[in-house]
């Protein structure tokens, strides 16, 4: 029986994976145990990620922990570049929580990160890192 051919609504159109997206992603718990689905920022660099079959993650959640670290960044639904994220809640971006992930675990990318965001994600981030 041959299949029925369905269109794809725009809005579901694969967009493309960048430094900033962020996606929803299977993103696996710290001892390897289990894998969840949830958002996740992509902060590789673009001319890497061409090149790798890979993406580095930062883990993403709307659970907020009891004491915020110096390496997290809260982003709160007031901010007026919040609705391009593709987020629905406050969430916590813990920098400390990074991910080396095949790029095949990306589901589809929810919404975008601008420029204000991304440096606020920087400056946690060479926090963590200690750079």
């Amino acid at each position: 029986m041959p299949r029925k051919k369905t269109s794809i609504p725009v809005k579901m159109v694969k967009r493309v994976v960048r430094r900033g997206s962020i996606v929803l992603v299977r993103y696996p718990f710290t001892d390897l145990s289990s894998i969840k689905v949830r958002p996740a920022l992509v902060v590789m660099p673009d001319h890497l990620m061409r090149k790798l079959d890979d993406v580095l993650c930062l883990f993403i959640s709307s659970s907020m922990p009891a004491k915020t670290l110096s390496t997290d960044f809260v982003l709160e639904p007031n901010k007026p570049s919040f609705t391009k994220t593709g987020l629905k809640y406050r969430s916590v971006f813990r920098t400390h929580k990074l991910a080396l992930l095949n790029k095949s675990l990306v589901l589809r990318v929810l919404g975008e990160m601008d420029r204000d965001l991304m440096n606020e994600i920087d400056q946690r981030l060479r926090v963590a890192l200690g750079l």
